[in-house]
């Protein structure tokens, strides 16, 4: 904190409190107060402010003496003040001065013990001279299980390597294993099973999964990590494991780049049925049929033959069909049309239904005679079944199937029961599109024309005069159907780096997060300096 200077406004305040003072002093006869202000003349404030606490401990209800009392208080609390102003000023100058004579020294810190890059030449060396000599360099201490083999020769020249993978590269020839004690000590032991449960380290560690199942992810750290223990919780979706603590290390940069959330897309469809129908009818309809019925005998009896042989035109009733003239045509266009919104994820299934559904009745009757009824209903309509799978490059392939369904017509079987008729278009493609590409799909056409006349035998087939002995219907319906489909990507998964995809295990035996390279390893290679003794460091 720091604190402005205020040596005008604190003496303008000592001289003020000073003068009021000397005033109520003068104009009062205590000789407490007149003592006060001479000690506070004399600068012994806290002597002052004692020789008023004194006489107002004998007077408590004297108003001079509280008065004189906090006067003489602020005096003091201002001179407080004050000294501890110059206190910081002095502080201040200090400091800046020690700035001033010391320089600012930065270095680059130095290697610690296992990081620090050092030259070996050791050629049949034992190992126990070897780490003696890594004891010298970095300080490490060891510690050596019963079963390790102390003399064993060790050949190995390595140039500018940390001293820990120095270390990881010697116990790796010999088939030997360490575990850090701590940051200076090192243990040991044989690389054997046996060895490496009273040794190593075991982590319990539970993964908690966004996106991918407990039971596939359990598969792949079993199958990739040769994890010891795991427990998938499907439940939950978390997967426990027990393991050292570099295989929990592996374990989670393989659920980082695998545990990550499923593309996703909005496919935008429109489907559109288009439907065209024409009739057109014109002519005469001319009776097709005379029927001739005998009228009743005279005798009011029933028709005999004899009275068909004496038939004349008395006794013979006509009927004709009526005549008249047909002449009409309309035409008509329907259009159905669906656009339905579909989200789903990458590789799963969308079914779309916009229809009705109709009961299928069926009878099954038995030798007994029980006759049973069951009811099937049947989809009749548009059914949409689609299918996406996302790539990384923003492309979606999509396979489609599409049905469209109506009821052609109505079947009436032998003993009453009735069924229908059904009538379906279907097509069936697998598309590639862009985010945000459309494709139609047409050509989906049904065309139906239907001829019918009636007229006169002869006079009807004339070329010109066939009209006015004849009537014409011609029927057409045509109809088309279109899919339009827009895939929208809403999510899509992001490629992970090298870095995340790939990283060093190390050898099967004894697998770590990074191995040190094995092309270190030279047996008998040719050096230019001449041999040096069993063991050697530069």
């Amino acid at each position: 904190m720091r604190i402005k200077p205020a040596g005008r406004y604190v003496s303008r305040l000592a001289s003020g409190i000073f003068l009021a003072i000397m005033l109520t002093a003068c104009a009062t006869h205590s000789p407490a107060i007149y003592e006060s202000e001479v000690l506070a003349g004399e600068g012994r404030l806290d002597e002052a402010m004692v020789r008023l606490e004194s006489a107002l401990k004998e007077k408590p209800n004297n108003a001079e003496l509280r008065l004189a009392m906090a006067q003489t208080r602020e005096r003091i609390i201002s001179r407080q003040l004050l000294q501890i102003q110059d206190q910081l000023k002095q502080d201040q100058s200090k400091r800046q001065q020690q700035d001033i004579q010391r320089p600012i020294v930065t270095e680059k810190p130095a290697p610690a013990g296992l990081d620090k890059p050092i030259n070996v030449d050791f050629k049949g060396a034992t190992l126990a001279q070897v780490c003696q000599v890594l004891y010298r360099t970095a300080g490490l201490n060891f510690i050596f299980d019963k079963d390790v083999p102390l003399d064993q020769p060790i050949t190995i020249t390595l140039r500018r390597t940390p001293v820990r993978e120095v270390l990881s590269l010697i116990l790796l020839s010999q088939q030997l294993e360490q575990r850090t004690v701590n940051a200076e000590t090192v243990m040991i032991y044989p690389n054997t099973p046996s060895k490496a449960r009273d040794y190593q380290p075991l982590t319990v560690r539970s993964f908690y999964l966004t996106n991918i199942e407990a039971k596939t992810a359990a598969t792949t750290l079993r199958t990739i990590l040769k994890a010891r223990d795991l427990v998938a919780d499907e439940k939950q979706n978390v997967v426990v494991m027990r393991d050292t603590p570099e295989a929990i290390r592996m374990a989670e940069k393989l659920l980082a780049v695998h545990d990550m959330p499923e593309p996703e897309v909005m496919l935008e469809v429109e489907i559109l049925e288009v439907k065209r129908s024409r009739l057109q009818e014109l002519g005469l309809l001319w009776p097709s049929s005379l029927m001739l019925t005998p009228l009743s005998s005279t005798a009011g009896g029933p028709v005999t033959l004899k009275d068909l042989i004496n038939a004349t035109s008395a006794s013979l009733a006509a009927a004709v069909p009526t005549f008249g003239i047909n002449a009409r045509a309309e035409s008509g266009d329907a259009n159905v049309l669906a656009n339905p919104r579909i989200r789903t994820r990458n590789r799963e299934i969308a079914k779309i239904m916009i229809g009705d559904r109709v009961p299928n009745i069926t009878t099954t009757s038995t030798s007994t005679g029980f006759v049973a009824e069951s009811v099937q209903y049947m989809d009749i309509g548009l059914k949409l079944e689609v299918q996406p799978t996302i790539y990384l490059d923003n492309e979606v392939a999509i396979r489609i199937n599409l049905e469209v369904s109506n009821i052609a017509g109505i079947v009436q079987s032998k003993s009453g029961t009735q069924a229908y008729q059904i009538g379906t278009r279907n097509a069936s493609t697998v598309l590639r599109l862009k985010d945000g590409e459309n494709q139609v799909l047409a050509g989906l056409i049904s065309d139906e024309e239907r001829s019918s006349g009636n007229k006169i035998p002869g006079l009807g087939d004339l070329s010109v005069l066939g009209r006015l002995f004849g009537s014409r219907r011609d029927e057409g319906q045509k109809t088309e159907l279109v899919l339009s489909i827009t895939p929208r990507l809403v999510r899509n998964t992001k490629r992970p780096s090298i870095e995340q995809t790939e990283f060093s295990i190390g050898p099967e035996s004894a697998m770590r997060p990074s191995a040190p390279d094995m092309s270190y390893f030279t047996e008998a290679v040719p050096v230019p300096t001449p041999p040096a003794a069993p063991g050697g460091i530069r």
